[in-house]
């Protein structure tokens, strides 16, 4: 029977039923300490299977993994780490007791941490008379929320009152969730960690957004230690390949555990992710959305004070819960019913994805104070305040889980991103965020060369900045061809990302209104003009040169002083003059005239000795031989021997 995995989170006031109502839905008793025994109430998270069949017609099971999180308010850090990962919270609430001051913080955290799909489980309905009354007091704190319309299911762990039907009511809500995706990202937040004599180091968790499989190698965050997965449980069962949304155990090789969160992260413990190499690093400083409820907990006055900017304030996160400092931007405090962007500088290294979502407390007061989402997750803190960042923080915090706001805002940031980094530490795959590139290519919004990506206008203005410089040199030196490629490949470099972005630049300059001279650049238009005080010697240097094209002077008799000199330096550069050899040169129409004579001569006689080609161009030897080997040079024609012929075609 096909099965369809999704964990299932309680929440509620200390001795509401929770561990009582798991046991009645699935005959395991969640409470595994003595400690918990003893106290009677649940301390570290309690967990439990339950198979039940979908609501529609397909057939299929419904394997959940049930997670119990503790009631009493000073256990309230490992209940954030129980509901962070799960599809439906199962939402207590006992029918003797009413909404209680933890039963609201719960559900805040809840609505924080954006869990939209609920049931809520009215118990010990056997002790109360005027159910309706109750009822009706349930409903009113949950109007104008998130779950203003989910439905509320009346039972008794005692009599076994309507344990079918909050089954059923399960069923239906998961039914019709969205079936978990596998973003090929997995990460298991570590809930559990301890060590089994013959068998080693076991972690437990949810596994969140992708595949893990006995013989992967992988990442322990935030200290970077790597773990073999020797072998895998999910649900109490031995498997080769884990699925994301099913709880899981794994045995893993070359890691111990570690007794307590330190600055040397020896070995793995509750508070690490467990994730694959490529995802990226951990992070001290990551930027986010911060809202606090207009919501009040009955009997804690703090709950509706505002938070300051600067305040110290416990991250809640996966599993773990790390100090950080808040800082707003644009204000100084947070008021009750607001939103605000906000840095979190951590005292030591976070891993977290961008839109995962969070809650903050006050670890003294034992108080939750915010909720929030990620939008950016490897923040730079320089640039916290500064305009550009502050609008792409502005454009994610209005769409935090839009992939195409997403992708959109981090290329008009950075300009330039490669592919293989786009995104990487979020909740899209590849594949998906692939599609968005494509899309925002063929919109003429991005363009893509291998794995860069950048954006269209961005890449306008690098070929526009390369243009002007040289159009630059044209202005200030006209009498020069262009400019040396490798200076402007100098005057680019602290422009563009890479080295390649230079031949892609220089690529695009000569598909244009551009040309190689050489070893520079120039505009086609472009036609350098010899310097004022030069032009007169130049005159000259072309006028000796006319005056027999194919059998010019010698160098010394062309230019005879040294402004002729430079003149003369200055159309060989130009390509007016062509240097033949250190005492030959010939003017660009006297070459031409006898390089037609030579081709034609060889095609009609298929080949020809230096003397026959100097009686048929009537000129001489001292001109003819370094002329030849400048046409072999360049092609014109082939040596074989002491006689010349034209390129095979």
């Amino acid at each position: 029977m096909p099965s369809r995995h999704y964990i299932v989170g309680t929440a509620g006031h200390i001795d509401h039923g929770k561990s009582s109502l798991i046991e009645a839905l699935t005959g395991i008793d969640p409470d595994r300490l003595p400690e918990e025994k003893a106290r009677g109430m649940t301390i570290e998270l309690g967990f439990a299977q339950l198979s039940l069949p979908a609501s529609d017609d397909s057939g299929d099971e419904l394997a959940l993994g049930v997670i119990d999180v503790p009631g009493h308010s000073d256990f309230v850090k490992n209940m954030v780490a129980g509901v962070g990962a799960i599809d439906l919270a199962l939402f207590i609430v006992a029918a003797d007791d009413g909404w209680m001051p933890q039963t609201e913080e719960h559900y805040q955290i809840l609505n924080y941490l954006g869990v939209k799909r609920a049931v809520v489980a009215l118990t010990k309905v056997d002790l109360v008379e005027d159910l309706e009354l109750v009822l009706e007091d349930v409903k009113e704190n949950l109007e104008e929320g998130i779950w203003s319309n989910v439905p509320v299911v009346p039972v008794s762990s005692n009599t076994g009152q309507g344990i079918e039907e909050l089954r059923a009511t399960i069923s239906r809500e998961l039914t019709e969730a969205s079936s978990i995706r596998d973003f090929g990202k997995p990460r298991l937040p570590v809930d559990r960690a301890f060590s089994i004599k013959g068998v080693g180091t076991v972690v437990t968790g949810t596994l969140i957004e992708g595949e893990v499989a006995v013989g992967d190698d992988l990442i322990i965050q935030p200290s970077g230690q790597e773990a073999h997965v020797r072998t895998a449980q999910s649900h109490g069962q031995n498997v080769a390949v884990v699925s994301p949304g099913a709880r899981t155990a794994l045995n893993l090789s070359g890691i111990g555990l570690r007794e307590n969160r330190s600055a040397a992260f020896e070995g793995v413990g509750r508070g690490d992710v467990i994730t694959k190499k490529k995802f990226g690093e951990p992070v001290s400083v990551i930027d986010v959305l911060v809202t606090k409820t207009s919501r009040s907990i009955r009997g804690m006055k703090q709950s509706t004070r505002a938070l300051r900017t600067g305040r110290e304030v416990m991250f809640h996160h996966g599993s773990s819960g790390v100090p950080a400092r808040i800082h707003f931007r644009g204000q100084r405090s947070l008021e009750p019913g607001e939103s605000v962007i906000a840095e979190l500088r951590f005292h030591e290294p976070v891993f977290v994805f961008l839109g995962d979502g969070f809650v903050l407390r006050d670890h003294s007061l034992g108080l939750t104070l915010a909720g929030g989402i990620v939008i950016d997750e490897e923040a730079n803190r320089r640039a916290f305040r500064k305009p550009f960042q502050g609008e792409f923080l502005e454009s994610r915090a209005a769409a935090p889980h839009d992939l195409g706001v997403l992708v959109r805002s981090q290329l008009k940031r950075d300009m330039v991103v490669p592919f293989s980094r786009l995104l990487v530490k979020s909740s899209f795959s590849v594949d998906l965020i692939e599609a968005e590139v494509l899309k925002q290519i063929q919109a003429g919004e991005l363009r893509r060369d291998g794995d860069w990506v950048f954006q269209s206008d961005w890449w306008s203005g690098i070929a526009g900045v390369a243009a002007d410089k040289v159009q630059s040199i044209h202005r200030e030196h006209p009498e020069q061809l262009g400019l040396p490629i490798r200076e402007l490949k100098a005057m680019m470099e602290p422009e563009l990302p890479a080295p390649k972005f230079f031949d892609m630049v220089l690529e695009g300059l000569l598909a244009g209104d551009f040309a190689k001279a050489g070893p520079n650049i120039r505009h086609r238009d472009h036609i350098p003009k010899l310097p004022p005080e030069l032009e007169r010697a130049g005159e000259l240097v072309r006028e000796r040169l006319a005056g027999d094209p194919i059998l010019p002077p010698n160098k010394g008799e062309i230019a005879t002083n040294s402004n002729e000199e430079k003149a003369m330096r200055f159309l060989m550069h130009t390509g007016e003059v062509i240097d033949l050899d250190p005492k030959t040169v010939i003017s660009r129409r006297g070459c031409e005239i006898l390089r037609e004579q030579i081709e034609s001569y060889l095609r009609e006689q298929g080949k020809a000795t230096a003397s026959d080609l100097r009686q048929h161009t009537g000129t001489t030897r001292r001109i003819l031989m370094p002329l030849l080997e400048w046409l072999d040079e360049e092609g014109v024609t082939v040596r074989d021997g002491d006689e010349r012929h034209l390129p095979e075609p």
